[in-house]
């Protein structure tokens, strides 16, 4: 391993690279000044001196732990001065001031826990929306692979193993949010938790792609009306136009309906927000269905989707995007934090523009 002296301290993160450095020193460069303003509101106790280690020092060792995918006690026996320094460890009487182990396990298990992990995801992916200019979303699932001793997890027949699996919205080659399901669990059943999830975070897309999985009319709905986004889903075989989704068919609904405030000489895009209001979801599905439908261009547009298994991929190889060896109990918490953990890795870079943006095999 290669450890870089004291004076490469004030470079910027694109001059040290394409070298091999710490992930500790790597640190150094992400900012994550609104991360650690949520933990320490909401992740201790109101009054007095409720921490004994600065919260941005313990959120850079979770960091770290997952990143290196050691234990706890490992991940702090592995520490270098070096590590340390980058990390800002207090130091005193000779020695950096190191947490103890189980402190960095209660801070992960009992003071973030799954409900904090959930909030850190809504910020980072509200700051991703920020800085990044990609107008694509892309929804889809990949599977979290179970040991097959696991009594709790269930066998899916098409991957031949015991499994969970972690739904994602991609904003672009960014994850921004992930729900966790069992294994057997269709894409259907989560894609409005995915939209509705990513809604605070106000992506500036113009487009979401999806399978032929999430192909219903509902969702062609909730995209249209929940992110203001044209659903470009890939249709089914048996996919046939539908009248209900035709323009005249929409202006009677709009006539039909007038009373509750709506007329039939408004926008196409205010009747279809008017319809979706007043529970006819299917009917507003059905008229985006049909314009995927007659595109000539539709295949072209949708091949256009990205590769969101290259992302997925790239997930399991930085930090431990599975289950195995994990108690049942803290399966989802676990999860969620390894997804936490990569998209800090990520913002790091998006923040130093970095490119390309997953590349994080040059940190050790």
């Amino acid at each position: 391993m290669v450890f870089f002296a004291y004076e490469t301290q004030g470079l910027t993160l694109s001059e040290l690279l394409p070298n091999r450095i710490s992930i500790c020193r790597y640190l150094q460069h992400v900012d994550m000044y609104q991360l650690v303003r949520y933990v320490e509101k909401y992740c201790y106790k109101a009054g007095g001196n409720h921490y004994r280690h600065d919260p941005l020092v313990m959120l850079k060792l979770v960091v770290v732990k997952f990143y290196r995918q050691l234990s706890y006690k490992d991940t702090l026996l592995a520490l270098t001065d070096e590590d340390c320094r980058c990390l800002g460890l207090p130091w005193n009487k000779n020695r950096y001031v190191i947490p103890a182990h189980s402190t960095l396990h209660h801070f992960v298990k009992y003071r973030l826990k799954e409900e904090g992990f959930e909030k850190l995801m809504e910020i980072v992916g509200k700051i991703v929306c920020q800085v990044s200019h990609e107008e694509s979303g892309i929804m889809d699932s990949t599977p979290l692979e179970a040991s097959r001793y696991d009594q709790y997890a269930e066998y899916h027949p098409h991957y031949r193993s015991k499994m969970y699996k972690a739904h994602i919205f991609h904003l672009g080659d960014i994850p921004i949010f992930c729900s966790f399901s069992e294994g057997t669990k269709s894409d259907l059943t989560y894609a409005t938790d995915l939209i509705k999830g990513v809604e605070p975070m106000k992506p500036k897309i113009t487009a979401v792609f999806a399978d032929g999985g999430y192909d219903t009319f509902e969702i062609h709905a909730d995209i249209d009306h929940i992110l203001h986004a044209r659903p470009v889903i890939d249709c089914r075989e048996n996919a046939v136009i539908h009248d209900d989704g035709n323009v005249d068919r929409i202006d009677h609904w709009v006539n039909k309906l007038w009373k509750e405030g709506e007329l039939v000489h408004d926008t196409l895009e205010k009747k279809l927000e008017f319809l979706y209001q007043q529970g006819r979801l299917e009917q507003v599905g059905m008229y985006f269905r049909n314009q995927n439908l007659r595109d000539l261009t539709f295949d072209l547009v949708y091949s256009r989707r990205g590769d969101c298994e290259r992302t997925h991929n790239n997930i399991k190889s930085i930090v431990k995007f599975d289950v195995r060896k994990v108690r049942n109990d803290s399966k989802r918490l676990y999860v969620l934090a390894n997804f936490v953990i990569y998209q800090i890795l990520l913002l790091g870079h998006l923040q130093n523009k970095i490119v390309p943006v997953q590349q994080l095999a040059q940190y050790f």
